[in-house]
């Protein structure tokens, strides 16, 4: 029998996946999709500015289409 190889573990810094939208209220938010950040802001460049350097990777960002509600701390909804 030929020997397994585990799946390479991905590091504890691999980046996160942000979802960015306008909130009802006219901000924009960018919030963390495993509920770990987010961000409230004036215009999209920051939201989007934030998520990307809070992300770590390029693909960190995902429009909206939808209001995006903050979570204000309670995770995921």
């Amino acid at each position: 029998m030929g020997q397994s190889t585990p799946f390479p573990r991905q590091p504890e810094t691999a980046g996160h996946l942000f979802l960015v939208g306008r909130w009802r209220e006219g901000f924009w938010v960018a919030r963390d999709l495993e509920g770990s950040a987010e961000g409230i802001f004036r215009d999209k460049k920051e939201a989007i500015r934030f998520a990307m350097s809070e992300g770590g990777h390029p693909n960190a960002v995902m429009l909206s289409p939808n209001a995006v509600e903050p979570s204000f701390g309670r995770g995921v909804r």
